[in-house]
C-alpha cells in the first residue's frame, strides 16, 4: 500500500515541526521565504494533498451544497441540475443531490440529513405530497438552524422567508392563450396533469382570467386524463389546446394524431416539453419555454450570494424569470 503523505511526513524528511510545514504551506508570514519554498518544493515532489476534512474542520465548512429534486424521472430537473452544477463548479462547493420522489417523509429525511452539519446550504423544490398536505414546519426549521436555503419552481403561496426563484406560470398561460387567440383559435380547452400543484394551479388561473367559457380537463389520473380528452375532442368544438405540463401535453398531441386533426389548421396546441426530444419529435410542439437551466443557475447565484456575504439581514430575494414561446408545428 503506498505511503500517504502527511503534514508529519514532510516534517520529518525536512527536520522542521509540523507546525512549520503547515505555516509553510498557508504562506505565514511567521516563515523565511526559504523555508517555505523548500516545504513547497517537497510537498509537489511527494505529491502531497491537503485532507479535505481537515481543511474543513478548520475553516468550519462543509463546502458542500445540498440538492433536494423531487423526481429523477422529470427532464425539467435534470436540466435545472445542469444549471446548478454550472455555477458551483467554479466555486469551492461540491454539490450533493437527493430525490424525495414527491414524498413528504423522504424530504424530511433529506433535510434531517442536510442539517446535521453535512452541507453549507440547501437547494429545494418541494415534494408534490408536501404540496398538497401544505407541510412546511421541515423546511422552516432550517432557517431556525441558521443554514441558508433557496426554494425553487414550487414556492408556497404563504410566504416561508426564503431566498425564491421561479417563472411567471400564470402570465406564460395568459400568453400562450393570447397566441391562440391570435391565430383565430375560437375554444381553447386548458388540460392538465397537476391540477394540485402550485404552478397547476397558477396555469389554470392564468386561463381562467382569458376566457368567459372554460374547457377544463384537469385529472392527476392519466387515464381518466385521456378519457375525458377524447371525449371533449369528439364534440368537435375545441380547436386550440393549452396543456399544463409535460404528461398532458404528450396526450394532447398524441390524442390529435389518432383523429387524424390537421394540427395548427384544425386544432392547435401549445404546451411543455422536453425541449431535446421535442426536436426529435413530429410534429414539433409549440411550447411554453421555462429556461430550467437558467432557473439552476439564477438558485445557486442567489444561495452563494448568501453563503459569502457578511450582510447578518441580507433582504430576502423573489426572482422570477419570463418564459419564453417556442413556436413549432402545432400552432403556425
Amino acid at each position: 500500500m503506498k505511503n500517504v503523505v502527511s503534514l508529519k511526513s514532510l516534517a520529518k524528511e525536512l527536520n522542521i515541526s509540523v507546525s512549520t510545514v503547515s505555516k509553510s504551506l498557508n504562506d505565514s508570514e511567521e516563515i523565511s521565504a526559504q523555508t517555505k519554498k523548500r516545504v513547497k518544493n517537497l510537498a509537489k515532489l511527494r505529491g502531497y494533498a491537503p485532507n479535505p476534512i481537515a481543511v474543513r474542520l478548520q475553516r468550519q465548512e462543509t463546502m458542500q451544497i445540498g440538492v433536494v429534486l423531487p423526481s429523477i424521472e422529470n427532464p425539467f430537473f435534470a436540466s435545472v441540475l445542469k444549471g446548478i452544477d454550472e455555477i458551483t463548479t467554479t466555486s469551492k462547493y461540491n454539490i450533493i443531490t437527493f430525490f424525495s420522489n414527491e414524498s413528504l417523509q423522504k424530504e424530511k429525511e433529506c433535510l434531517d440529513y442536510f442539517s446535521k452539519g453535512n452541507v453549507d446550504g440547501i437547494l429545494i423544490c418541494i415534494a408534490e405530497e408536501t404540496n398538497k398536505k401544505k407541510t412546511f414546519d421541515h423546511i422552516i426549521d432550517i432557517k431556525q438552524k441558521g443554514i441558508p436555503l433557496v426554494l425553487f419552481d414550487r414556492i408556497p403561496m404563504q410566504p416561508l422567508g426564503f431566498d425564491v426563484v421561479h417563472v411567471n406560470d400564470y402570465e406564460s398561460i395568459v400568453s400562450a392563450y393570447e397566441y391562440l387567440e391570435e391565430k383565430n383559435c375560437k375554444n381553447i380547452a386548458f388540460v392538465s396533469s397537476i391540477p394540485t400543484l402550485i404552478v397547476g394551479r397558477l396555469r389554470e388561473d392564468g386561463y381562467l382570467s382569458k376566457t368567459d367559457s372554460p374547457t377544463i380537463i384537469a385529472f392527476e389520473d392519466l387515464d381518466e386524463l385521456k378519457l375525458t380528452l377524447q371525449n371533449t375532442l369528439k364534440e368537435g368544438k375545441i380547436d386550440g389546446l393549452i396543456a399544463a405540463d409535460i404528461n398532458a401535453t404528450l396526450l394532447c398531441n398524441s390524442e390529435i394524431l389518432k383523429r387524424g386533426l390537421k394540427v395548427s389548421e384544425e386544432i392547435s396546441l401549445i404546451g411543455y416539453v422536453n425541449a431535446v426530444q421535442n426536436d426529435l419529435s413530429y410534429p414539433k410542439v409549440s411550447y411554453i419555454d421555462q429556461h430550467p437551466q437558467e432557473i439552476g443557475k439564477q438558485t445557486a447565484n442567489i444561495l452563494l450570494e448568501r453563503l459569502e456575504s457578511k450582510e447578518e439581514n441580507k433582504a430576502i430575494q423573489d426572482i422570477v424569470l419570463n418564459t419564453t414561446i417556442t413556436i413549432g408545428e402545432t400552432s403556425r
